[in-house]
């Protein structure tokens, strides 16, 4: 059996509107790096809230994503203290939570830019069906004003031919050069 390496401790932090695809891309960065090294951790939005029971309701505004993502930045923090690499799959679309997660030593963020046509279209947790029927509001993209990050590690732009095997070898480069 050969023993895995431990990859430098830092964050990987993958960003977009809902239904660009963090969770999926992060999850599948998260199996290959995890066949080399051993202290890789997977942190995603979706399941955090779920765990630290976070109504949908009380993050939707513009200062609860704030404070939630500076939560997030938080947690990655204290993995990365404790020797890890963390992969992260959140938001994190405004200005004061980039800044922060951009203070990590070893950090790369990369920004999956999908345009809102192709997240309706995608709509995984049926959240555009729901504003549009008046019954949220307050999504970042549509109603809430968010911050596209400033000179992202790697700027992912949506196109019909880019496949996701194709963004994960994007990612993979961007993570081996750093």
């Amino acid at each position: 059996m050969i023993k895995k390496q431990k990859k430098p401790s830092g964050l990987l932090w993958i960003t977009g509107l809902s239904g660009s695809g963090k969770s999926t891309i992060s999850l599948q960065i998260k199996k290959i790096l995890s066949k080399k090294y051993s202290n890789i951790i997977l942190l995603d939005g979706d399941i955090l809230r779920k765990r630290l029971k976070i109504k949908k309701s009380l993050f939707f505004t513009y200062q609860k994503r704030k404070t939630l993502g500076l939560k997030y930045v938080k947690l990655c923090k204290e993995f990365i203290k404790m020797d890890k690499f963390v992969v992260i799959a959140a938001m994190a679309l405004i200005k004061d939570v980039q800044n922060e997660y951009k203070k990590i030593k070893n950090n790369t963020d990369i920004f999956l830019d999908v345009p809102i046509n192709e997240l309706k279209k995608r709509d995984p947790k049926k959240l555009y069906k729901k504003f549009f029927a008046g019954q949220i509001k307050n999504m970042a993209g549509l109603d809430l004003k968010y911050d596209i990050p400033k000179k992202p590690s790697l700027f992912i732009k949506w196109n019909k031919s880019l496949t996701k095997k194709k963004i994960l070898k994007k990612i993979l480069k961007q993570i081996d050069e750093k």
